[in-house]
């Protein structure tokens, strides 16, 4: 069983840098693992509403380079060294039609790409969400279907040895979390 402060310890290395080693290869047991994490992520009635479109350097530079290109020029220039990029995507409705409307399906694929980042920092990989792409050219190249929306791009690879890692800033708890109710200076 791991402990609490294990799983702290891992979310507090876990970070989204930008400096990958493009000589180091992500290998095939690395990426199952990946997707493992994510597939055993919890969802909303187990709808498991997350797909992933994962393009690896190693075997298939051709579809890795075509969703590069769908980067924004400012992601484009650090991501080209990560040797894996994932689309990730959530389905708009549930898998039984009669469901309808998944509302909770970005927020269920959220926790698959944190569980999947959570395991990457766990295998010294460091994995980055990019939100800069252009989604109608994803769809196009990678003939997405029309029910699915494009969550993010996740770059997956190993960080550059020596890159300097910049101390996470996050808003004090009493910012964020309130007890019994929301607090009426702040309405």
């Amino acid at each position: 069983m791991v402990n609490t402060q294990d799983l702290l310890t891992l979310m507090k290395i876990r970070h989204s840098g930008c400096l990958y080693d493009p000589d180091k290869v992500v290998n095939q047991e690395e990426i199952n693992s990946l997707i493992e994490a994510a597939r055993l992520s919890p969802s909303c009635f187990g709808d498991e509403p997350w797909r992933y479109v994962i393009c690896n350097k190693q075997s298939n530079q051709s579809s890795w380079k075509k969703l590069l290109s769908c980067l924004n020029e400012s992601n484009q220039k650090w991501a080209k060294n990560a040797q894996v990029l994932i689309i990730s995507l959530s389905a708009k409705n549930f898998r039984e039609l009669d469901k309808g409307e998944n509302f909770w399906a970005k927020h269920d694929t959220g926790a698959a790409n944190y569980a999947l980042m959570l395991q990457a920092a766990s295998t010294n990989l460091m994995a980055h969400q990019v939100g800069g792409f252009d989604r109608n050219k994803i769809v196009k190249k990678f003939n997405i279907p029309n029910d699915f929306n494009i969550t993010s791009v996740i770059a997956v690879g190993y960080e550059e040895e020596g890159a300097e890692i910049k101390e996470k800033k996050r808003r004090p708890v009493e910012e964020i979390f309130f007890y019994d109710e929301w607090p009426s200076e702040l309405t």
